[in-house]
């Protein structure tokens, strides 16, 4: 590719984005996206995966970024980030794959430079906003079945990421709770690039000497741990149901003895949006992990922070101005942002204000418990 074009696209286009050549998000259903912002635009367990990668849909999506168009593919993008803002996925990947001698013009073209693998919804939490698509338990509790791509699809999948692993950017490992996938611990066995970018999206209760894809996690150099929280106490264990937080507290400890990179990855809704900034604060001081993520329920139809009564909302954006004050988080960082958005959200108009509390009313009927104990703030 012409060097000017390429940095035309990478550097000055509003809707280029290089991920549909280089990667792509896998469900545990079998879907198909570019990555886990996108539109699913087929399925391996009903078609091969080369055939996926170059059908109608995707060349549509690449000849719509390579000319500047937007495409629907990308409004989630779009929607969350603005030109000063670094977290959406857009750039999150382009730095990763601009090295990559890659001929955009060709719709055609695909290297397997990152993967992103949500291939198998086993997990022993159900948290309240979470879905049977990410948690068997969840599933199981609304009596449907587990979730995992079928196992030539995955025997498919580990030879593509294998054969590629020496150039590989990163390989995201989600679910369901990754420690839990074995095929996870089937395809880290077979890499021996020990240099491999890794990241772990983990609820880490599995966390322990003994489990199988931790103890091929070890071997590798390069891996970053998203641990998921973003509450304390009785709100985490509400919030992440079948969790204990004093387990939790013993586990991020073991994680971070293994000498790997660290992330703090909560959820902005309902529930945390009177104390989020308070936990992240906890975090940052007794933990030391600065490096944040949130993310919000764009889609949700009751558990947006916008749905919070008034009091609540104000009580959030003051302790959100406070901790953007602070010197605990640095300016203009990725964490900076993702804690800056969390003001946007907050200020949309709600459209089902109460509806949270029939939702957890409904989760309390199945889990027997009692959301009004654990979050008075949003009894009205």
């Amino acid at each position: 590719m012409d060097l000017k074009q390429k940095f035309f696209l990478f550097k000055k286009s509003e809707n280029f984005c290089s991920v549909p050549w280089n990667h792509f998000h896998i469900w545990s259903d079998g879907k198909i996206k570019t990555c886990s912002h996108g539109k699913s635009f087929g399925n391996i367990n009903q078609q091969p995966l080369d055939e996926v990668l170059n059908n109608k849909e995707i060349l549509a999506i690449k000849h719509d970024l390579l000319n500047d168009i937007p495409n629907s593919n990308c409004q989630h993008c779009h929607a969350s980030s603005t030109k000063q803002e670094h977290f959406d996925l857009r750039n999150h990947y382009n730095p990763k794959f601009s090295s990559f001698d890659i001929n955009y013009n060709d719709l055609t073209s695909f290297t397997l430079n990152g993967i992103d693998l949500h291939w198998d919804n086993t997990c022993n939490f159900k948290c309240v906003y979470c879905n049977p698509e990410q948690s068997s338990l969840i599933a199981q509790e609304q009596g449907l079945p587990t979730n995992r791509v079928d196992n030539d699809n995955v025997d498919k999948i580990i030879e593509l990421v294998v054969e590629n692993q020496y150039h590989i950017k990163e390989v995201y490992f989600s679910g369901g709770e990754p420690l839990l996938v074995k095929n996870n611990e089937k395809l880290l066995a077979q890499i021996t690039n020990e240099n491999l970018p890794i990241r772990i999206n983990s609820n880490i209760s599995q966390a322990n000497d003994s489990n199988r894809v931790l103890k091929q996690l070890k071997r590798f150099k390069n891996v970053l741990w998203t641990v998921s929280a973003e509450s304390t106490h009785e709100r985490f264990e509400y919030t992440r149901s079948n969790s204990n937080w004093g387990k939790f507290i013993d586990d991020l400890h073991y994680v971070k003895s293994l000498g790997h990179q660290v992330r703090l990855n909560s959820v902005f809704f309902v529930g945390s949006a009177a104390y989020l900034f308070d936990t992240l604060e906890y975090f940052i001081t007794e933990h030391g992990i600065t490096d944040i993520t949130i993310n919000q329920l764009y889609n949700h139809p009751y558990l947006h922070v916008k749905h919070c009564p008034p009091l609540v909302k104000q009580l959030s954006l003051s302790k959100l101005k406070k901790i953007l004050n602070s010197n605990l988080i640095e300016p203009k960082s990725n964490s900076y942002y993702n804690i800056a958005r969390c003001k946007k959200e907050l200020e949309k108009s709600p459209n089902n204000e109460l509806d949270y509390q029939h939702y957890f009313d409904s989760l309390d009927q199945i889990r027997n418990s009692n959301w009004r104990v654990v979050f008075p703030e949003l009894v009205k």
